[in-house]
């Protein structure tokens, strides 16, 4: 697939052949050959059709940014997006940009357009698009998003090698902020050992409802050698817990040449060494990661205890 600023976007103040009107690219969008992406701005349902929701989103960007007199700069859930993070819900209808304080945020139909002041200090280009940097990107969903999908965001964006402190100071020269101390905490919650949004979004549900705070990415080793990392652990209880999620089964490019059969068989034989030594297993996937009620039970009925008051910041804003 051609990168999505590759894309053929028809603009029709561009227009040079008197046979192609404005009226037929509107008809054609009617029709449906063609798919209206931007206000004066199409593109053949083709192209349109071989796209997945993020690329849709990017390629609405594009033909924004073409139709502009300025360049705008993307924030928010769009920069998450052109910086390929990870969202737990699907991705966003809208555009959002960001605007001048003094402009006044003006919100309509496809755009969603924020008063923030954004320094150039927060601002990157990614493919031809002018969008708030990562740090930036992190602070500005951690301020008005779900407690998931900041938490996931912020721990892919630690993850990808950003050190916590860039985030600090991008949170600084953010504020004054609405939702800027909802913000710090998801910073301060932020994990790069979370290594998948099934993680991030566990970690989130545990914390809502009380449990003790677990170490991630703990080696364990037998005679054999290595076992593997487990995704939580309670050493001291002799509990793991491991989030199972799909594509470590049906991504191909997770299973580094194995079949799904080979990876089911791979993922018992490492439980039987973990459970070897004497811990316990525990297993869940998103449906119980997305209940908070239901991770904890089954937590709690493993011997996980509830979270001490003063482990790990009992004043987060986490709901």
């Amino acid at each position: 697939m051609e990168r999505v600023s590759d894309a053929e976007i028809v603009l029709v103040r561009e227009l040079r052949d008197r046979t192609e009107t404005r009226q037929q690219h509107a008809r054609a969008a009617l029709n449906g050959t063609e798919v209206r992406v931007a206000h004066g701005a199409y593109v053949g349902r083709a192209e349109w059709e071989g796209r997945d929701a993020r690329e849709r989103h990017l390629l609405r960007m594009v033909a924004y940014s073409r139709t502009r007199k300025r360049p705008p700069l993307f924030s928010h859930w769009s920069a998450a997006v052109a910086h390929c993070l990870p969202l737990i819900g699907p991705v966003p209808d809208r555009l959002h940009v960001s605007i001048g304080r003094t402009s006044g945020g003006r919100s309509a139909g496809a755009v969603a357009a924020h008063s923030t002041a954004i320094p150039d200090t927060d601002v990157v280009d990614i493919d031809g698009l002018r969008v708030t940097s990562l740090a930036r990107t992190v602070v500005d969903v951690a301020s008005m998003s779900t407690m998931a999908d900041a938490v996931t965001i912020a721990d892919c964006a630690l993850r990808l090698g950003l050190p916590k402190t860039c985030v600090m100071d991008a949170w600084e020269r953010a504020v004054p902020l609405r939702g800027h101390r909802r913000a710090l905490d998801v910073i301060d919650f932020a994990d790069a050992r979370s290594e998948s949004p099934l993680e991030s979004l566990s970690r989130v549900s545990m914390y809502r409802m009380g449990v003790a705070q677990p170490d991630l990415q703990l080696p364990f080793r037998d005679r054999r050698g290595l076992i593997g990392y487990v995704d939580f652990a309670w050493p001291s209880l002799g509990i793991v817990g491991e989030a199972d999620g799909d594509a470590k089964y049906l991504d191909a490019t997770m299973r580094n040449g194995r079949s799904a059969d080979r990876v089911v068989l791979d993922e018992k034989i490492r439980e039987d060494r973990l459970r070897a030594l004497g811990l316990r297993v525990v297993r869940w996937r998103w449906e119980v990661a997305s209940r908070p009620r239901e991770l904890a039970s089954l937590l709690f009925a493993a011997g996980v205890p509830p979270r001490a008051p003063d482990d790990c910041g009992a004043a987060l804003q986490l709901r």
